[in-house]
């Protein structure tokens, strides 16, 4: 293990030490006097919608009229930028010495190692030769790509996905709200024993 990879993990373990620390302090506080959970509790559970995050990632931004209106700028660009992608990864790549590389890096078996750069590769590949057929188009004959582009630009909204977000769970709370002092056992037994065991396990 690297010098990197072992601040890392201990700069981790410290963190998690300092929240297991507070897990005690909490854990004491909910047995020595309850009533602190409700005046907390008060002011924790705001409710916050997810709907002001997700506005953002549903504004549609149409590039379509520049591509149409300088389609062989484009179309020479993407055709330029697909035959230098399929060139490198088929020419240039040094696989062996990638591997190597990698191996020696990442404690991971050399064959998963492989699959995982094979798998890469023949992403960039195919990604690279679609690009290049959508840059013949674009040369040659744009308005046979209307009907892709129609298909293409269907607006997603995300308000169906993140819907679960959106209800209210507080079954939790009402739980712990009738059972304070044992949820704070249950937390001070667990961070005691939580940060035991990062210690032993740093010393």
């Amino acid at each position: 293990m690297s010098i990197t990879d072992t601040l890392l993990l201990r700069s981790l373990l410290l963190f998690l030490m300092l929240g297991s620390v507070a897990g005690l302090f909490a854990g004491m506080a909910l047995i020595m006097r309850p009533d602190w959970l409700s005046r907390v509790n008060k002011h924790a559970s705001r409710w916050m919608s997810t709907r002001q995050f997700e506005r953002p990632l549903e504004r549609t931004v149409k590039l379509d009229h520049w591509f149409y209106r300088h389609h062989r700028t484009s179309g020479i660009l993407i055709l330029a930028g697909a035959v230098y992608t399929l060139y490198f990864f088929t020419a240039i790549l040094d696989k062996p010495s990638i591997l190597a590389g990698l191996s020696r890096k990442f404690p991971i078996p050399p064959a998963l190692i492989a699959s995982l750069l094979d798998a890469l590769v023949l992403s960039c590949v195919l990604g690279a030769a679609f690009a290049l057929i959508i840059s013949l188009f674009l040369l040659i004959r744009p308005s046979l790509l209307r009907g892709f582009e129609q298909g293409a630009n269907r607006v997603l909204s995300l308000r169906h996905a993140l819907k679960p977000l959106e209800i209210q769970r507080s079954g939790v709370d009402e739980y712990v709200l009738h059972n304070v002092r044992l949820a704070g056992m249950l937390l001070l037994f667990g961070s005691l024993y939580a940060l035991v065991g990062m210690g032993i396990w740093m010393s």
